[in-house]
């Protein structure tokens, strides 16, 4: 779980007379990193997640307060420290300025002119350097866990010393497409939702406890989902956290689905008869069943840089139907016909036969899934 706000304000609030005037709500927003910002048109290099410190220089270039928080609100900064008592002073913090704090869940702090600001960055570098080793000492643990199919005692002493109990519910979500990561781990330390969240083979990792009366699955399905162009896949709840591997298999599978389908998640929980043929098989009975309907296909593509497997997809996606499949490819209608007579020629068979139409699906699913 990332550092919050809170623990940042807690440590300096006696040692550098750092007040809250603001945005309380927001104390659980996660901390990236320290950033001192003093010109405007620097933020751009802001990833999201940042303690903003700035004395307010900004001011003589004639940007007002307001609007500098507001270009910070819009950064996702997780909150933001005013040095007060030479450009900016504490009537310049208006009501208007704290409900915009309050409203957005974006802490504001006042520290005085007094305190160097190079000594209180030092402060929290260190404290977030630390923070950070361990959020990538427990990463390691859970990558390690992840192809175990019993985890060793050496990881798992690790795994229960950050407060992952070895009997406990948990879930594991795949995400694609996530590039700032406070965007959900905020929320999550504000429903108090026990996580990690690390990033692993280009993608990111969620284990997290299921809080079924505080955020069910449905609502976290929406919290991640807030980013348009995100992709879950979803693993079914576990009781003991010796089955992650195999859950974790099952959420790569239900990912594929999801790339498959061209929908923003699927749960594994969702796959039907799928999950049966998914939790039984070993990778190697997988690979030759996907290799027995789609590797024609495939090399026939290689060799004359056609597009028979994904005009296969898209056919399939679009239950048959060659209008459709012709609309998403933007091609010709015709050009699809032949396309598709192609294909039943080089398979050997017809496509509107529902016990090879169930194969093809499996198929492509166990191609994404190894494509990932």
């Amino acid at each position: 779980m990332k550092t919050q706000v809170t623990a940042l304000y807690e440590f300096a609030k006696e040692k550098y007379n750092l007040t809250l005037v603001a945005g309380k709500k927001g104390l659980r927003n996660s901390v990236s990193w320290t950033y001192l910002a003093e010109d405007i048109h620097n933020i751009r290099f802001l990833k999201g997640g940042e303690l903003v410190i700035t004395t307010g220089l900004f001011i003589s270039t004639n940007v007002t307060l307001q609007d500098f928080i507001k270009e910070m609100a819009m950064k996702n900064c997780s909150c933001i420290i005013l040095n007060v008592g030479k450009y900016i002073v504490d009537d310049d913090i208006s009501e208007e300025i704290m409900n915009f704090c309050d409203t957005n869940k974006l802490p504001l702090f006042t520290l005085p002119w007094e305190v160097h600001l190079v000594e209180i960055m030092q402060d929290y570098g260190r404290l977030l350097l630390q923070d950070s080793q361990q959020e990538d000492n427990l990463s390691a643990a859970f990558q390690s866990a992840l192809y175990q199919a019993t985890i060793p005692d050496h990881v798992l002493r690790i795994l229960n010393h950050y407060d992952f109990p070895t009997v406990a519910a948990y879930r594991i979500i795949i995400i694609q497409n996530l590039h700032d990561s406070t965007i959900i781990t905020s929320p999550l330390n504000h429903y108090g939702v026990k996580y990690h969240l690390f990033f692993y083979d280009n993608l990111k990792i969620l284990i997290y406890h299921p809080m079924k009366d505080q955020l069910p699955l449905q609502k976290m399905i929406e919290l991640l989902c807030y980013c348009d162009s995100v992709i879950l896949g979803i693993s079914d709840e576990f009781q003991n956290i010796n089955a992650l591997s195999q859950s974790y298999k099952r959420a790569r599978f239900a990912f594929a689905a999801a790339v498959f389908w061209q929908r923003p998640y699927v749960s594994f929980d969702d796959l039907g008869v799928f999950q049966i043929l998914f939790s039984n098989s070993n990778p190697d009975l997988l690979r030759n069943i996907y290799k027995k309907h789609l590797g024609l296909l495939e090399d026939y593509d290689l060799k004359h840089d056609s597009e028979y497997v994904n005009t296969l997809r898209f056919y399939l996606l679009s239950d048959c139907n060659l209008i459709e499949t012709a609309s998403r490819l933007f091609t010709h209608r015709n050009t699809i016909v032949y396309r598709i007579r192609k294909i039943k020629d080089l398979l050997g068979t017809e496509l509107d036969n529902s016990a090879v139409k169930f194969d093809l699906l499996l198929s492509f699913y166990i191609r994404e899934y190894f494509l990932i």
